[in-house]
C-alpha cells in the first residue's frame, strides 16, 4: 500500500504544479510498479498503454464529433448567442446562475468540459463586468453548469454518459427519476449559494474590467437545434452516440456553412480533441496500472463487501476513485476495470449507471483536477482567488445531490 500512496502522491503534487498529465500518469504508474516490485516494462507497455489505447479506440469518434460541434457553434456565434440570451433574461443579479444554466446547456449537449472555459469565458466577463462581479467566480459559474448538469442530467451527451451506457447496458437517460432528483437538490444548492455570494460581492462594488460588444442574436430555436438532434437523438430514439452527435454536426453545418469556415472547423476541432482526449485517456490508463496492483484491488474488494447499502457503496469507491484520479472519467474507469463485476450484482444496472454518474461528478474537483488547472492557466487566475468558490459548487453541490438521490431511493422502497 506504502508504494500505491508514494505513485499516488507524486501524482497529485505534479498535476497541482501544472505539469502535463500526459508525462504524469505514466511516470507515477513507473514509481508505483518499482515499489510494488512489479515489472516496469511490462506495467507500462501492457497495463497503461492497454488502458490508453482502449479508451482511445472507444471513444475517439466522440471527441472528434463533440469537439467539432463545439467549435461550429463557438465559430458561428451560436454559444455566444445562448449564453447572452439566458444570461439576459436572468439579469445582473442573477448574472452567476444564468452563466451556470448557460454553459449547462452546450455542456448537455457535448462541448468537453476542457474547451467550455475558451467557450463561455469571454461572455462570463462581459455578464460580470455588467454585474459588477469579479472574473474569479467565473470558474465556479462554468464548472457548476458542466459538474452539475451537464455531465450527470440523464440524456446528457457526455463521454462519462457513454461510458456507463457501454458498461451497463443502459440507454442516456437510465435512472431518470434517481438522476433528476439529484440533479434538482445540487443545482438548488448551488443556485441559492451562486446568488448569495453574487450579493455579497456586488455590495463590496468589485470592479470587472472591460465590456465586452453585443452581438447580433437569432431566434434561440434555432440556435439550440443542434444540440437539440444530439439530445433527442439519444434519449428519445436511442440512436448510438456517434451518430448522434454526427447528427447534430450536420444540422449545425446545414444551418451556419454561410457563416463558417469548414476547413477552419475541422483543424481547429481537431486540435481542441487531442488534449481532453489524451488527459481522459491517460487518467485512464493510471488507473487500469491501479487495477492491476493486488494491493489497490483488495482495497477496494474489501470496501464492496462493507454491510452497508449498495448505493452508498457505489458513491464511496466511485468517490474514491475520481478524488484519487482528478478525472471523473478516468475514476469512472478504474472503479469499473476493479470491482465492476461485483457492482453489477449490486442493485438495478439503470440506477447503478445514475448513481456512479452523480457520485462520479464529487470528489472528482479537488485541487489535482486537470480541467479545474487548465481554467486557471486560460484565466490567470489563481487557486487562492478561486477554489473556495470552486469547492462549494463543484464538490459540496454534488455531494448533497448524490446523499439526496440515494436518500430518495430509500424512501421509494419503503
Amino acid at each position: 500500500m506504502v508504494g500505491i500512496i508514494a505513485g499516488f502522491c507524486l501524482f497529485i503534487v505534479l498535476i497541482c504544479l501544472r505539469i502535463n498529465i500526459i508525462f504524469v500518469a505514466p511516470l507515477s504508474a513507473a514509481v508505483i510498479a518499482v515499489l510494488n516490485r512489479l515489472d516496469v516494462t511490462d506495467i507500462l507497455n501492457k497495463a497503461y498503454v492497454g488502458g490508453v489505447s482502449v479508451f482511445v479506440q472507444k471513444f475517439l469518434l466522440i471527441f472528434l464529433l463533440s469537439s467539432l460541434l463545439g467549435k461550429i457553434m463557438v465559430l458561428s456565434g451560436d454559444a455566444r448567442i445562448i449564453a447572452r440570451f439566458i444570461t439576459k433574461y436572468f439579469g445582473p443579479r442573477w448574472a452567476a446562475a444564468g452563466i451556470m444554466f448557460a454553459t449547462a446547456l452546450i455542456s448537455y449537449g457535448g462541448l468537453s468540459g476542457f474547451l467550455l472555459i475558451f467557450t463561455i469565458y469571454p461572455i462570463a466577463s462581459s455578464v460580470f463586468a455588467r454585474a459588477g462581479l469579479p472574473k474569479s467566480l467565473t470558474i465556479s459559474c462554468i464548472s457548476a453548469g458542466n459538474v452539475l448538469l451537464g455531465i450527470p442530467a440523464p440524456g446528457s451527451s457526455q463521454i462519462h454518459n457513454f461510458i456507463l451506457m457501454d458498461f451497463f447496458q443502459t440507454t442516456a437517460t437510465a435512472g431518470m427519476k434517481v438522476g433528476l432528483t439529484g440533479v434538482l437538490f445540487s443545482t438548488l444548492f448551488a443556485v441559492v449559494y451562486l446568488q448569495r455570494r453574487s450579493s455579497k460581492l456586488i455590495n463590496m462594488r468589485v470592479n470587472m474590467g472591460e465590456d465586452l460588444p453585443d452581438g447580433s442574436e437569432t431566434g434561440l430555436f434555432i440556435t439550440v437545434l443542434p444540440l437539440l438532434t444530439v439530445v433527442v437523438s439519444l434519449a428519445v430514439l436511442n440512436i448510438e452516440p456517434a451518430i448522434s452527435l454526427a447528427l447534430g454536426v450536420l444540422v449545425s453545418l446545414v444551418k451556419n456553412i454561410k457563416k463558417i469556415s469548414l476547413r477552419q472547423a475541422i483543424n481547429e476541432s481537431a486540435g481542441d480533441a487531442v488534449g481532453p482526449m489524451l488527459y481522459a485517456a491517460s487518467a485512464a490508463g493510471f488507473g487500469e496500472v491501479l487495477s492491476e496492483t493486488p494491493t489497490f484491488s483488495d482495497f477496494m474488494s474489501r470496501i464492496i463487501k462493507m454491510p452497508l447499502n449498495p448505493y452508498v457503496l457505489v458513491g464511496i469507491m466511485t468517490n474514491i476513485s475520481v478524488g484519487l484520479l482528478g478525472s471523473a472519467s478516468g475514476g469512472i474507469l478504474l472503479t469499473l476495470s476493479t470491482v465492476g463485476d461485483q457492482i453489477k450484482q449490486l442493485g438495478d444496472p439503470e440506477v447503478l449507471h445514475r448513481i456512479m454518474l452523480l457520485a462520479a461528478t464529487c470528489l472528482d474537483t479537488l485541487p489535482n483536477n486537470s480541467a479545474y488547472l487548465a481554467m486557471l492557466a486560460y484565466t490567470g487566475l489563481k487557486l487562492r482567488e478561486t477554489y473556495f468558490d470552486y469547492f462549494m459548487v463543484t464538490v459540496v453541490a454534488p455531494l448533497i445531490g448524490l446523499t439526496a438521490a440515494i436518500i430518495s431511493l430509500r424512501i421509494i422502497s419503503l
